[in-house]
């Protein structure tokens, strides 16, 4: 998958956690469905874990749940339960995954190591082309 400059290219889920933790009898099938897609979209936003806008201002409702494309109803019981069991927060600046940094900490761990490293012309060309080859 090529990279996307500036956005995530992946998410950490616990497997274990997603099947026998408490969010399989907390949040039913379509609601377990828009957690993780709030969490995925939460981390193509411009500060990883907060849905908002480059203002940081929070999208409105029916904006995320379009873009999630769901109803709204779905939307606002899904919100509700997880602010509840604290898995989000809301306020003037967005919603917040809870604990974003906690569980999401690989990505900013291994991020010195993406970064490609100042290669020769001659080289940095070679790397460049074996790089094309593998991301298609």
């Amino acid at each position: 998958m090529p990279a996307v400059r500036g956005k995530r290219t992946w998410i950490k889920l616990y497997p274990i956690e997603c099947m026998n933790g408490s969010i399989r009898f907390q949040l039913d099938a379509a609601e377990r469905g828009v957690w993780y897609d709030l969490i995925v979209f939460s981390s193509l936003c411009q500060e990883s874990g907060t849905i908002a806008d480059r203002d940081n201002r929070p999208y409105p409702h029916q904006f995320v749940a379009n873009r999630l494309n769901i109803t709204e109803e779905l939307l606002e019981r899904t919100l509700d339960k997880c602010k509840k069991e604290g898995r989000i927060k809301e306020d003037d600046t967005g919603i917040h995954i809870t604990n974003w940094k906690y569980y999401q900490s690989e990505y900013e761990r291994q991020k010195p190591y993406r970064k490609r490293p100042i290669l020769s012309p001659g080289y940095a060309a070679k790397a460049e082309a074996l790089n094309a080859q593998r991301d298609t």
